[in-house]
C-alpha cells in the first residue's frame, strides 16, 4: 500500500471526522480520533486495494461509511472506559422500534404499541424494551427526537403513520412520486430520528470483501 498516497488523499476527510466527532465527545482529543482513522487504512489494505478499483463516488462512499465506523467505535468505547460503564449498557434505537412508535407518538397515546411488544431488542443491561418503565423512555425519546426534526420531515412522518396511508401505493399519491419513491423518503426521514437519537450500532469491520448481495443484507440487518 502506497502510505503516503492514501495520507494526502484522506487527510481532509480524516480531519474533518476527527473534529467532529471530538465535538460530539468532547472528553477525547481530536488528535487520538485522527491516529484511530489512519489505523483503518493499515488494518484494511484488502478493502482499499479493492475499493481503489471501483468508481471514485463509490469507493469514498464505502472509505467513508468505514471511518465512521470506526471513530464511533472508538468514541463510544473510550467514553464507557472513562465514564465507568460497560459498552453493553449501551442502547441502539434500531428503525424498527423507532417505527413502531410513532403511531402512538403521533396519535398522542400512552399505551404501549402493540408491535414493540413482538420486538425481541434489550434496553441495554435493564432487560426487555416491555420491561417497566423502558418503553416509556424509548417512547419520551423518540418523541423528542421527532419534535427535533424539519416541519418537511415531520409532516412525511404523520401521512406514513396513520392507518389512511399505511400502504406505500397510498403515501405516494400524496407525496406525488412513485411508492418505491415514498418508500425511500420515509426511510430517510427516519434514518435523521435515529441521528438524532444517537446513531447506528457500530459493525464487525473486518478486513474482507463481501460480494454485493451479501453486503445488502448486512445493512438491511442493521436497519431491521
Amino acid at each position: 500500500m502506497n502510505t503516503q498516497g492514501w495520507v494526502q488523499e484522506y487527510d481532509l476527510l480524516v480531519s474533518s471526522l476527527a473534529s467532529e466527532y471530538s465535538r460530539k465527545y468532547t472528553m477525547l482529543e481530536a488528535m487520538d480520533i485522527r491516529q484511530t482513522l489512519w489505523m483503518w487504512f493499515v488494518t484494511h489494505p484488502v478493502k482499499y486495494t479493492e475499493w481503489s478499483k471501483l468508481p471514485t463516488k463509490d469507493k469514498e462512499k464505502l472509505i467513508a461509511k468505514s471511518l465512521r465506523n470506526a471513530a464511533l467505535k472508538y468514541c463510544e468505547k473510550e467514553k464507557c472506559n472513562k465514564s465507568g460503564y460497560d459498552m453493553s449498557d449501551l442502547y441502539y434505537y434500531d428503525a424498527s422500534v423507532v417505527e413502531a412508535f410513532l403511531p402512538s407518538i403521533l396519535a398522542d397515546s400512552y399505551e404501549i404499541p402493540t408491535k414493540i411488544k413482538d420486538l425481541n431488542f434489550q434496553f441495554g443491561k435493564s432487560g426487555e424494551v416491555t420491561d417497566g418503565n423502558n418503553w416509556l423512555v424509548l417512547r419520551s425519546d423518540i418523541e423528542k427526537a421527532f419534535n427535533r426534526l424539519a416541519e418537511a420531515k415531520q409532516n412525511i412522518l404523520r401521512l406514513k403513520f396513520t392507518v389512511d396511508n399505511s400502504e406505500w401505493v397510498d403515501l405516494a399519491k400524496e407525496l406525488n412520486t412513485s411508492a418505491d419513491g415514498a418508500r425511500k423518503r420515509v426511510e430517510r426521514v427516519v434514518s435523521s430520528l435515529v441521528r438524532i437519537l444517537g446513531g447506528w450500532r457500530t459493525f464487525n469491520d473486518t478486513d474482507n470483501i463481501v460480494d454485493k448481495d451479501e453486503n445488502e443484507e448486512k445493512e438491511d440487518d442493521t436497519r431491521a
